[in-house]
């Protein structure tokens, strides 16, 4: 049964209506009251209000701030009859009662709806709104409803424009945003609530509120409502490659609420070394974080081939979060000492060409040194057959090493030095004949070329061709003596 409707205005110009639907309601700032007012001049049991057909009395139940009808301040336990509309204090709050339209003999349909909220402190509004927030909370991506309620309380036929504030537009959906009512009438519409399943949709409660205007005489009157928007896991994961044996292990929170991860990285055959910044990240919803990671080999070999050995790396929730995520890295090995075989063959060869030749000029066929007629010639070292010059050797250069550059005239000829190592690259810089520079990572083999991360200085540092991969062309970098 409706009894009618509690209007509260607050200090601060809030104004919130209660319907009443039992005889006899305690009012306070503790929860569990029929009429819940949080307000620290409220005492937690304030008042109690009872109603018996159409008389209406408040008791004050020893308020710490008093109770006030009209400006008689009432004695602890003391019963005063109240007047429709009357104003009623509790403690700073101020408060009118007013009977539904059918219990006032005047027609219509009395407003209902627990929850109910209005913007209005006029007794004599010619319109009420009441709203029902949605019954729970709702998960991102579902669909919930609202539903508020619009009387006109006028004597005269009357339009009004609903339209709801402090939510995403795309989150809401109005059945209607027109209503025309008669005196008396009232109509209802409803308000679909879709927030996204993205962390754009922050888990959590959110208020809202409902605009009500007249076209009539221009009055406003807003209700407010409460979203709850549960949470949801998300979590992406990406490896970044940033230098030799270096990557960005980035970690994404796509889901709506806070969370945090621990970190860990594995290769199935176990022989690489993994080393983080820091091996947990605590991430808002949207946020992204890059932690540093050193991946090493366990064994490490100074002789051998390039070889690409692939890891994983992972992310796992560390509270009740149940999303994780991994991706694939992998990293290129290059032993330091890869192409010195090639340069101990040619200083091999060389020497045993050198030691023949030798051998040659110290024959003795003895005869006071003419040859006798039976002898077998022996030819000259320079006329040898099958004894070529050696074919020059790959470079030399390794990380730590110093370089000189060769073959980059000035002005225009110059030597570029690139943020990577592609030609498509931008030159930050330019090196010349006779620049002395410290080669600070392992070669990589890129667009036809032999390309050494260098640094002259604090500001010329960045990739740069030391020769063609095929051996044509003139070589740019080379071992500085």
């Amino acid at each position: 049964m409706q009894y009618g409707t509690l209007r509260v205005q607050t200090p601060d110009g809030q104004v919130r209506e209660y319907p009443i639907d039992m005889a006899n309601v305690v009012i306070g700032r503790a929860e569990g009251n029929g009429v819940v007012i949080d307000h620290v001049s409220v005492s937690r049991r304030h008042a109690q209000l009872r109603l018996d057909g159409s008389k209406v009395t408040i008791e004050d139940l020893g308020s710490a701030n008093g109770t006030f009808v009209g400006s008689h301040q009432l004695e602890p336990s003391s019963h005063v009859t109240v007047a429709e509309g009357q104003p009623i204090r509790f403690g700073d709050v101020e408060a009118r009662f007013f009977i539904p339209i059918e219990a006032g003999g005047s027609g219509g349909v009395a407003l209902g709806g627990a929850g109910a909220f209005t913007a209005s402190s006029d007794a004599q509004a010619t319109f009420s709104v009441s709203l029902a927030s949605p019954n729970g909370p709702v998960a991102a991506g579902s669909t919930t409803t609202a539903t508020v309620v619009v009387q006109n309380r006028g004597a005269t036929l009357d339009q009004f424009t609903l339209s709801v504030l402090d939510l995403p537009a795309g989150w809401v959906r109005l059945s209607r945003q027109q209503l025309s009512l008669v005196p008396a009438a009232r109509d209802e519409v409803t308000i679909a609530i879709q927030p996204p399943r993205t962390s754009e949709a922050v888990a959590g409660e959110y208020a809202f509120s409902v605009q009500v205007i007249s076209r009539d005489n221009g009055r406003e009157v807003r209700v407010l409502g409460k979203l709850t928007v549960l949470p949801f896991d998300g979590v992406a994961m990406a490896v970044e490659p940033r230098g030799s044996g270096a990557f960005w292990a980035v970690v994404s929170n796509t889901g709506n609420a806070p969370a945090s991860y621990t970190l860990s990285a594995s290769d199935d055959k176990e022989t690489l070394d993994f080393g983080f910044e820091q091996d947990a990240v605590e991430l808002a919803p949207g946020d992204r974080q890059t932690v540093g990671l050193r991946v090493t080999p366990k064994k490490k070999s100074l002789f051998g081939n390039v070889e690409t050995r692939p890891f994983r790396v992972q992310a796992r929730p560390r509270g009740a979060g149940t999303q994780q995520a991994a991706a694939e890295g992998q990293i290129h090995i290059r032993p330091p000492l890869r192409y010195w075989k090639w340069v101990a063959a040619a200083v091999l060869l060389i020497a045993v060409v050198g030691l023949g030749a030798w051998a040659a000029t110290k024959i003795d066929f003895g005869g006071g040194g003419s040859t006798p007629a039976d002898a077998t010639a022996v030819p000259s070292p320079t006329a040898s057959v099958g004894v070529e010059t050696p074919t020059p050797m790959p470079s030399v250069l390794a990380r730590g090493t110093t370089a000189v550059v060769v073959n980059s005239a000035q002005p225009n000829d110059c030597l570029n030095v690139r943020i990577e190592p592609k030609l498509s690259a931008a030159s930050v810089a330019k090196l010349c004949d006779g620049d002395k520079v410290r080669v600070v990572s392992d070669r990589v083999e890129a667009d036809g070329f032999y390309w050494w991360s260098v640094e002259k200085d604090a500001n010329t540092r960045g990739w740069s061709a030391e020769r063609r991969i095929d051996g044509s062309g003139v070589v740019f970098l080379q071992l500085a003596p």
